[in-house]
């Protein structure tokens, strides 16, 4: 058995995409997945399983769609892929709240970069690496252009959270 984080995005935000955490919960245990929690309002699932990342992905998305009526993209990691990822973030002195990790669905394509880097400010130093990207916002998420239009930008399916976020789901994972 693996334990694993799921990251759902876009769900419970502003009114859109209601998942109550309870319904999702008995969703993943419906699904044969052990040791489940959540973590917070906004999609945070915590499960163990035999199955592979990428099976889990589009199983989870399925039985989403099948139970809540629309699709919800999922980005799976591992707790060991997890404790690597807030290893590697690269501003570690940043204010957790203000240092977001993305979760992208594949591999920043070519080009990434250099669109974040049309909106990214001063004070917006950001790192792509590999299926994550790193942004600490400096001045908040709150009037960032580029956490506006980030998803569009990176080129790719992507659901960002806070490394304090992150911290507490690896913590959940045991």
């Amino acid at each position: 058995m693996t334990t694993y984080a799921a990251f759902l995005r876009g769900i419970n935000v502003g009114g859109a995409k209601k998942v109550p955490m309870a319904r999702l919960r008995a969703l993943a245990e419906g699904l044969g997945y052990s040791e489940v929690a959540t973590y917070i309002n906004s999609g945070n699932l915590v499960f163990s399983s035999t199955k592979k990342p990428a099976t889990l992905e589009r199983e989870l998305a399925s039985a989403i769609k099948d139970e809540f009526g629309f699709g919800v993209d999922v980005c799976v990691r591992s707790q060991a892929g997890l404790t690597k990822i807030l290893a590697a973030n690269p501003y570690p002195d940043g204010e957790p709240s203000k240092v977001t990790v993305a979760f992208l669905a594949a591999r920043a394509p070519a080009g990434a970069a250099d669109r974040l880097a049309t909106l990214a400010k001063e004070h917006e130093p950001f790192t792509v690496a590999g299926t994550e990207v790193y942004v600490h916002y400096g001045q908040g998420l709150g009037t960032s252009e580029l956490a506006e239009k980030f998803a569009k930008l990176v080129g790719v399916s992507a659901t960002v959270r806070n490394v304090r976020t992150v911290e507490k789901v690896l913590a959940l994972m045991g």
